[in-house]
């Protein structure tokens, strides 16, 4: 019987050439330390079609996740905002006087600083084409304020004439001996709360004399002089000074919360009430009247335009009053316009020294003190 080889058999000889093959591709290979080197090899070999994949969906948040060289997830870039459109920097809004200052593209609602000063009276050399209106509304306070410290009694300036500016509306007081608070408020028709507020002093400070007080919104109150037609001597002045608005008299100009009421601060008095808006909220005549003055130039970023209440219309009232509708972004009236309480004047706005848009509603007495507003 004759013998076979066993290298005949014809899987011995596939199993040879295997080999064969395989050392000679080990030999002509550099040595790998990883095991991809033999899943390589025997996708080569054996035709393996398996095949890694290079993403996989995060099933939890469903971004792409890419795997690096520690395989770890890395964050795919289709969801970074690589503009960073979606991110609003708190550093475009900024804080004045605790008023929020509106950003270019914020309609956020703000106050005025229209009344703001250092507490500290000032001096002023009148300039050819001054007027005392305009000097007053330069500086934020009454013109009877200018006369009464400056001893002027008519509406005459000088060019070069020093003026005594003093830092709010209502008058210089020189404490005396005797003095004390609630004298000087009545002497000024003032009020007593006012001026410790606006003086940073309580009531039972020691008043020093030969200090100086600020009496806001004190006026110098007219002599009486007594006539055989009025031999009491009494006599009702135009010039009283009405610290509180008539109730029911005016109405509310504009809708919107107050975001800064009227009265003292320290070193500082709000004539008046400040109504936060969004701009172009309709502003009305709080009371029938005559429109006397009226500012319609004024554009935001211009802080001293106005007096620095930017945009503003002044009615006149048939009880005397005055009423100041200001920082508007339009004026809808004109001078020796009437008006009826109710009737659309302008609309709010961000003109003037303001942080935001707002109306800004101050009622003035006749002889340029304030008064507060009720309603």
């Amino acid at each position: 019987m004759m013998k076979i080889s066993i290298f005949t058999k014809s899987y011995v000889i596939k199993a040879y050439s295997f080999i064969l093959l395989l050392s000679i591709i080990i030999a002509s290979t550099p040595s790998q330390a990883d095991a991809g080197f033999f899943n390589n090899i025997m996708a080569n070999v054996i035709g393996s079609s398996a095949q890694a994949e290079d993403t996989s969906v995060n099933q939890s948040t469903g971004t792409d996740d890419f795997s690096n060289s520690q395989t770890m997830p890395v964050l795919s870039t289709s969801s970074i905002d690589p503009d960073n459109k979606n991110v609003k920097s708190d550093s475009d809004i900024g804080i004045v006087d605790g008023g929020l200052i509106s950003s270019d593209d914020s309609d956020a609602v703000g106050t005025g600083l229209e009344s703001i000063s250092n507490g500290e009276m000032t001096t002023y050399v009148v300039q050819e084409g001054d007027t005392l209106s305009e000097i007053a509304t330069q500086f934020d306070i009454s013109t009877n304020t200018i006369k009464w410290e400056n001893n002027i009694t008519g509406n005459t300036l000088k060019v070069g004439q020093k003026l005594n500016i003093l830092p709010v509306t209502g008058v210089k007081h020189i404490i005396k001996k005797g003095d004390n608070l609630d004298k000087i408020a009545s002497k000024y028709d003032a009020d007593v709360e006012d001026i410790m507020v606006y003086n940073d002093i309580t009531k039972s400070i020691a008043l020093k004399e030969g200090d100086v007080l600020y009496i806001p919104n004190g006026i110098i109150k007219p002599v009486v002089i007594v006539t055989p037609k009025n031999p009491t001597g009494k006599k009702v002045s135009s010039s009283s000074n009405v610290r509180v608005a008539q109730s029911g008299y005016y109405i509310r100009p504009a809708s919107g919360p107050i975001t800064s009421p009227y009265g003292p601060r320290r070193r500082g008095f709000h004539y008046g009430v400040d109504i936060g808006a969004s701009r172009g909220t309709e502003v009305v005549a709080a009371a029938t009247g005559t429109v006397i003055e009226t500012v319609s130039y004024c554009v935001e970023r211009r802080s001293s335009c106005g007096g620095r209440y930017g945009n503003y219309i002044m009615i006149e009232h048939s009880n005397g009053t005055i009423t100041r509708y200001a920082h508007l972004s339009k004026v809808g009236v004109s001078v020796g316009q009437q008006v009826n309480q109710g009737d659309s004047i302008g609309a709010t706005g961000n003109t003037g020294h303001s942080t935001g848009p707002h109306l800004h509603f101050q009622i003035e007495n006749s002889n340029g003190s304030t008064m507060k507003p009720q309603f």
